[in-house]
């Protein structure tokens, strides 16, 4: 019993890790066991349905020009599936598939913590930050429930080659790091373009005054940009709630018209239609609701990039950049690019596109205010609270680590607008490895680690059950309702008003729980 401790103490770095991966492995089991499946396409899911066929026939898909530029890139978790079930001599059925996704989903989970392991060793982390960056990448809805509950999907390839990508530019590793970006590039679209930013940047560093820039970098007539920033944001969130609430209410006496004085019904009646179309107005209260979140933005990145001089430094790392570094990050993009373009059909519409992510970014679901951060806050836990909440020195940590970083740091919250949580994934390690740098200037008192602890198992779900009744209705129909609404709550897109008030309020105390128990000055206590 003594040696079953020693080996798997969680208060000793090498034997923390070893306890890690076990955790990762039982609650990989128990899901394998005794864990759900999404009712949605025969336990396929959405997009799953899609992702089957690829293991069924990709390449007649491919030859009958089938395939979009989309899916094409995220093909190989599906060849690998397949090669699995065709060494195995097992039919090629939807319950193999599923389980082969399982399978894998949880080979890499493994493998993704053995990076983590490697990462924590290379930047010299604390064991306080190994756990914390532990709990952060793994220890969330993302991994430990969503991971098996819908398996037939590329989240899980694209978090294992983020933290590939991770490990290789911070052990300086460009070769492995090309390879790495070229390989993911067929498991998530952006991959590509984070590995050559890595790629570019992978031996630079910005100078000191760049990355603790003075107070006020930017300034207009003696104040700071921050400072206008921030105030023009609060008076936006002030106006856009005002002006959502008389869109409610007055759109609905527009519509009947019965109180629009006849002087105005006569002199602009184009006017006048255009505010009495449901669709119009629908239109303004979702560009309304998206102000505080651009706001919000708009703050983080002016804070982000700490100075314009930045984007000189910039230009100066990429001049003194070697001609090979230069060219490997080009061919990082361009291989890939290439090879979706000869194996794709450009006239075969599906998947996301460039007009769907601009729509979700400025035209969110009404009234749901700052939705992003709720959706991204459940999805991937308390960490991105902590993160929220010392966003300055985090800033100051991102811009240590290379304008690579920082720039991954821009696209992935911009992407994070679109409320769809999924889709930082390819980025999340990143900005877990971030914080956990940053941790080492924060001050906690002794009940941090049971806050953070108690919030963490809270927040990954894996012990909540969704099936609690039968999806009756079509898998694209009730989404807002039970029992769908159970899994699809956290997704923002879908998310009904029940589910935003709730975790809204939860996302509220948890961020106000976490505070008391931080403060920012001096060397941690949390050993």
């Amino acid at each position: 019993m003594t040696l079953l401790k020693r080996a798997f103490s969680w208060d000793r770095i090498q034997s923390s890790h070893r306890l890690m991966f076990l955790i990762v492995l039982v609650l990989g089991l128990f899901n394998l066991l005794w864990g759900e499946k999404v009712p949605a396409g025969a336990g396929l899911g959405w997009d799953g349905v899609l992702y089957a066929d690829m293991v069924r026939s990709l390449g007649l898909m491919i030859s009958g020009g089938q395939l979009s530029s989309y899916y094409a890139q995220r093909i190989l978790p599906s060849v690998i599936v397949r090669g699995m079930l065709l060494l195995s001599g097992l039919p090629i059925s939807n319950s193999n598939i599923i389980f082969g996704y399982e399978i894998y989903n949880l080979a890499l989970l493994l493998g993704a913590c053995w990076a983590w392991k490697r990462i924590s060793d290379t930047v010299h982390l604390s064991l306080a930050g190994r756990w914390i960056g532990f709990s952060g990448i793994f220890v969330n809805f993302a991994c430990s429930k969503h991971a098996f509950y819908y398996p037939v999907l590329t989240d899980v390839s694209a978090l294992f080659i983020a933290m590939l990508l991770l490990l290789f530019y911070v052990d300086k590793k460009p070769v492995s790091l090309f390879i790495t970006t070229v390989i993911g590039a067929f498991c998530w679209p952006v991959v590509s373009v984070y590995g050559a930013l890595l790629l570019l940047f992978i031996k630079s560093e910005l100078p000191k005054d760049i990355v603790y820039p003075a107070s006020s970098p930017f300034t207009i007539k003696g104040a700071s940009i921050n400072d206008i920033v921030i105030r023009s944001c609060i008076a936006l969130f002030a106006l856009s709630i005002t002006g959502y609430i008389i869109m409610v209410k007055i759109g609905p006496l527009l519509d009947l018209q019965c109180k629009a004085p006849s002087f105005f019904v006569h002199a602009f009646p184009r006017f006048i239609a255009s505010c009495t179309s449901r669709r119009e107005l629908l239109g303004f209260e979702r560009l309304i609701t998206s102000i505080p979140s651009f706001a919000g933005l708009l703050i983080a990145l002016a804070m982000l990039v700490g100075s314009k001089q930045i984007f000189r430094a910039t230009i100066n790392c990429i001049r003194k950049t070697q001609p090979t570094i230069i060219a490997l990050s080009i061919a990082a993009v361009l291989v890939p690019f290439c090879i979706v373009k000869a194996i794709s059909n450009p006239n075969y519409k599906s998947g996301g596109s460039l007009r769907g992510l601009i729509i979700g970014m400025f035209l969110p679901p009404e009234g749901k205010f700052l939705l992003p951060i709720v959706t991204l806050a459940v999805f991937f836990g308390p960490v991105l609270l902590l993160i929220t909440l010392n966003w300055k020195e985090f800033c100051v940590e991102s811009r240590k680590l290379g304008p690579g970083v920082v720039a991954i740091m821009g696209i992935s919250m911009l992407l994070g607008l679109v409320c769809e949580p999924r889709f930082i994934t390819a980025a999340w390690p990143l900005f877990v490895l971030v914080f956990v740098l940053t941790f080492k200037t924060l001050s906690t008192n002794t009940s941090f680690k049971y806050v953070l602890t108690a919030l963490t198992i809270l927040y990954a779900q894996f012990w909540m059950r969704f099936n609690l009744a039968t999806w009756s209705t079509s898998d694209y129909e009730g989404l807002k309702e039970y029992p769908k609404q159970l899994y699809i709550m956290h997704y923002g897109l879908w998310m009904n008003w029940w589910s935003y008030i709730i975790q809204f309020a939860a996302i509220v105390l948890s961020a106000m729980w976490l505070s008391t128990t931080i403060s920012k000055v001096g060397a941690t206590d949390y050993e």
